[in-house]
């Protein structure tokens, strides 16, 4: 299952993210990486965009972002 499948306010687990290793260092350095625990806060229009929550810090990811990365619901 994908980021972009998950409901609003639904804890999930990140099991694999799969773009490439620049942008994924960039959102290691922001707390989502492997293994981390996040909640969907809310989707933009048509989910074109996802807004997750980690620890306190929220972060906006793109459609193609959100599918290249794999969850498990918590």
């Amino acid at each position: 299952m994908n980021l972009l499948e998950s409901c609003v306010n639904e804890k999930c687990r990140v099991l694999s993210i799969d773009l490439d290793d620049t942008l994924k260092e960039h959102l290691c350095a922001m707390g989502l990486c492997t293994n981390a625990t996040l909640c969907v806060k809310r989707y933009g229009l048509f989910k074109s965009s996802v807004q997750v929550q980690i620890g306190e810090r929220l972060i906006a990811l793109g459609k193609s972002q959100a599918r290249s990365i794999e969850i498990r619901v918590a």
